[in-house]
């Protein structure tokens, strides 16, 4: 696009192309026009003396000659330079004509009347041609709204049909303005629009109530300073090109985020204008606060009294007995609790936005993985083996590797909890065309094909699940961590054989 519109800017525009044509039209009607200006004058002084034909004939080119020219360097002023010319021969003849010596302007005269009518007609022929010509261009473009249409006039004029085709272009515009005013004007977000330089031109209803004035004249740069606009806070006025986009708080404790886009014309690269959007993020910081405050909430606080019960569970088996079966079906309950906290605050931060992303090798996740979970394979006397290529385990991926590292386990222990003794669990990492793929293949219960679309819903159940503990918020953690990864994650599975989660990670540029 850019190398497309340096182009279209180094080609010359459809007006310069007319002109030129124009220039030389008018250099071939030059070389008609005095040659008859010298037969003209020549005729004119053939009565009088020899040889004042031939002088008569030169002046009256040479008067000709210079409005010509001055009609090509000064076309604004050809109706004076005409008049100017025509009094300038009037005066050299009356001149002349003191001292004695005959010379007739007719032909001067005419040559300059000529090259005035002449003159105005080609421009005017050029501006015609113009027109039809931006017109027809205007015509086919695409419509962005309803246009409406006057009726045609029948004409044979094309003087008269270029107007009233411009009346329908002009109509055009002030619509496509009004178009764009109202569109500006309800947009949900405050948005400005300034020139080069910042001042403002447009200015919608949240912008006006956000910056409590009118704005429009005003400049951008001030009015940020004025709500608050850290970068401005010291007086520093940079390039609008240059200014630093930020979220911040303004002097009302709003969060807001700053942003900017040119708007550029479609034969040049140099902004013709700014449009600027403040987002109001207020609602959604504040949400996020209260999450980060339940989440604390739900890791230590809620915490802390279920893991008070087990405590005290553990002393009151050993110090005074009572009933076994009692004792058990509490510190059920309590522990389903803590695992329904856990995987709660697990998927809280899995879907959250505070990822911190770094260069990983995943092989080394998958090995931590692998122990974290062999103790609870091996007390269920399941293989737990896991198979790295060598190139697997020199590539890397972005990932945020507390919450990756999580998600791993997370499909690993559902593998070991819904397979039986003696089975096998297999994590097999390959790289495939710039993505890393992890397959997680185990040989346990299975999930039915009509549940599978439901695999990663919240708190969901299903039947090879049943006589099992769990909350149903374990894989919806592992999606949303894959998720915010740019990867991808597929399941296949069939009752009773098995079932193989199928992880994809885009690789890191080597």
């Amino acid at each position: 696009m850019k190398t497309q519109r340096r182009r279209e800017s180094r080609e010359p525009t459809q007006v310069q192309r007319l002109f030129r044509q124009l220039v030389r039209e008018w250099l071939w009607i030059s070389l008609l026009l005095l040659p008859l200006t010298a037969l003209l004058s020549f005729d004119a002084q053939s009565g009088e003396l020899e040889g004042t034909g031939i002088l008569g004939a030169l002046l009256s080119v040479s008067l000709v000659a210079s409005v010509l020219g001055l009609m090509l360097l000064r076309p604004r002023l050809a109706l004076w330079l005409t008049l100017g010319g025509m009094s300038s021969a009037l005066l050299i003849s009356a001149c002349l004509a003191e001292v004695h010596w005959w010379w007739s302007p007719a032909a001067s005269l005419l040559g300059m009347l000529f090259a005035y009518l002449i003159w105005n007609w080609r421009r005017l022929s050029v501006v015609l041609t113009y027109f039809g010509w931006e017109l027809a261009r205007l015509d086919n473009e695409p419509k962005v709204f309803p246009e409406r249409r006057r009726a045609q006039m029948p004409t044979s004029d094309p003087l008269q049909g270029q107007i009233m085709a411009l009346e329908q272009a002009m109509s055009r515009t002030r619509d496509t303005r009004r178009f764009i005013a109202d569109g500006l004007e309800y947009l949900p977000v405050a948005t400005l629009i300034s020139d080069p330089k910042g001042r403002i031109l447009l200015a919608n209803r949240n912008a006006r109530e956000m910056f409590g004035a009118a704005l429009v004249e005003d400049e951008v740069l001030d009015q940020l300073a004025r709500l608050g606009y850290p970068e401005l806070a010291n007086g520093d006025r940079p390039l609008l090109s240059t200014l630093p986009l930020l979220e911040f708080r303004d002097i009302k404790a709003r969060s807001l985020r700053l942003e900017r886009a040119a708007l550029l014309p479609v034969d040049g690269e140099t902004p013709i204008g700014w449009l600027w959007s403040l987002t109001d993020l207020s609602v959604e910081r504040d949400a996020e606060e209260q999450r980060g405050v339940l989440l604390r909430f739900l890791s230590h606080d809620l915490r802390a009294p279920h893991s008070a019960i087990l405590a005290l569970l553990d002393v009151h088996r050993q110090q005074v007995g009572g009933d076994p079966v009692l004792f058990d079906q509490i510190e059920l309950q309590v522990r389903r609790a803590l695992d329904l906290t856990d995987g709660f605050v697990q998927l809280a931060k899995a879907e959250s936005e505070a990822y911190q992303f770094e260069p990983s090798l995943f092989a080394m996740l998958v090995l931590d993985v692998v122990d974290q979970a062999l103790s609870i394979a091996q007390m269920k006397q399941i293989e737990l083996i896991h198979d790295v290529d060598d190139e697997a385990q020199e590539r890397l991926i972005m990932a945020d590797q507390a919450l990756l590292t999580r998600a791993l386990f997370n499909l690993l222990e559902n593998a070991i909890k819904y397979s039986g003794a003696g089975t096998r669990i297999s994590l097999v990492v390959r790289c495939r065309d710039n993505w890393l793929q992890c397959d997680l293949i185990d040989q346990g219960k299975g999930i039915a094909a009509d549940e599978l679309p439901e695999l990663f819903s919240q708190y969901r159940r299903f039947k090879s699940a049943q006589g099992i503990d769990g909350v149903g918020l374990g894989l919806s953690m592992v999606k949303a961590v894959v998720d915010h990864h740019e990867g991808r994650i597929e399941c296949q599975s069939e009752v009773g054989k098995g079932t193989t989660f199928s992880l994809h990670f885009p690789l890191l540029d080597e």
